[in-house]
């Protein structure tokens, strides 16, 4: 080879190196892009107005988010005023929240799992350790989401994901697993949460000792313990609910924190059916799917609650669309097999 060609060679060589690191470097940059975290908030003059600001959200926990900028400053953003957060989830927690929207609990629970095991963010894990509550509770294993949803709040007592707490919502037979890990959380005495779950669950075999802790509850200076153990109480008193129980029970209601509404309306709903009120019964079924959509299972059972209280009113095409609703956004719910039954008799009529 003469040296003009070996000097070709040499450059041709040093090009192509130059060239390799020029592309790993850009891959690298546009991978730090897309993991760089994305915060909108509301601004303390104008609550509507919004900021958005980019960096590393270095945790985020009920009381506030803490956010390392773009050029390295630190900022803490009260947790009231955070409207939305864009980051990148891992390949398993996107698997677990798709396998949990097609009904595949199963798989939604294996994956969400991996999920925990490989996130290293702490506020994040958090955010996986809410989805599996929904999870377990969908499944109808309420023994293990009250132990995730406790192990959140051992990680933060202020958490925000206060609004996946898994109370009962109505009564309901539950199995010897969980009917056993809810005795032990009513036992908790130095644990008000776990008190709370423990007798939501219990109130239809242990009443007595289920409303005396909630009674005790309902006077705590927290006011979302206080508010969830009241809409609790209300359910010991649908029985004998009077039409200005419930009217006071709703301005109450309205004045609880929002993330601890959706049992509360469900409970309302009961009681507006109870006393023959169908109109008022549907409208209040209807917040929780309106409000609170994240809650699958509570979700899936006033559609469904909801959808009765039409048919009562003779507003069938009103009914039939909130049955096909519920068949169609919560495949493999208890709520879903009864819906596809009526459906089908609404069908049937109709033709």
């Amino acid at each position: 080879m003469t040296e003009s060609s070996q000097n070709r060679r040499t450059n041709e060589l040093n090009f192509a190196l130059v060239l390799a690191f020029l592309g790993s470097s850009i891959f690298a940059l546009s991978g730090a892009l897309l993991a760089e975290d994305t915060v909108t908030y509301s601004t303390a003059v104008d609550p509507a107005a919004r900021l958005k600001k980019s960096g590393t959200i270095l945790e985020f926990m009920g009381t506030e988010l803490r956010l390392r900028g773009t050029l390295g400053t630190d900022e803490t953003i009260p947790a009231a005023r955070v409207v939305e957060i864009q980051t990148q989830w891992t390949a398993a927690h996107q698997a677990g929240r798709t396998a949990r929207s097609e009904g595949r609990l199963d798989d939604a629970i294996v994956a969400l799992r991996q999920a925990k095991r490989d996130e290293t963010r702490p506020w994040a894990v958090r955010q996986i350790m809410a989805d599996l509550v929904g999870c377990y509770l969908e499944a109808g294993r309420i023994d293990s989401a009250g132990d995730e949803f406790l192990g959140i709040l051992g990680s933060d007592p202020a958490t925000r994901h206060v609004d996946v707490i898994p109370i009962a919502w109505r009564g309901a037979a539950i199995g010897s697993p969980a009917e056993a890990r809810a005795t032990v959380w009513l036992t908790a005495r130095n644990m008000p949460t776990a008190v709370l779950l423990g007798a939501s669950w219990l109130l239809a075999t242990r009443r007595s000792d289920a409303a005396a802790a909630l009674e005790e509850i309902a006077r705590s200076n927290n006011p979302r313990l206080a508010g969830l153990a009241t809409i609790q109480l209300w359910r010991t008193r649908l029985v004998t609910a009077s039409a200005d129980d419930v009217r006071r029970w709703q301005d109450q209601l309205e004045k609880m924190p929002p993330e601890i509404q959706a049992a509360g309306w469900y409970v309302l709903g009961d009681c507006f059916s109870r006393l023959d009120q169908p109109q008022g019964a549907s409208l209040a079924y209807l917040k929780v799917p309106i409000l609170f959509r994240q809650q699958r299972a509570i979700t899936a059972d006033a559609l469904l609650a909801a959808a009765k209280q039409l048919e009562k009113m003779s507003q069938a095409p009103q009914a039939a669309n909130l049955y096909r609703e519920l068949i169609r956004d919560y495949p493999q719910l208890a709520a879903t097999k009864e819906a596809d039954g009526r459906l089908e008799k609404l069908d049937a009529a109709a033709r």
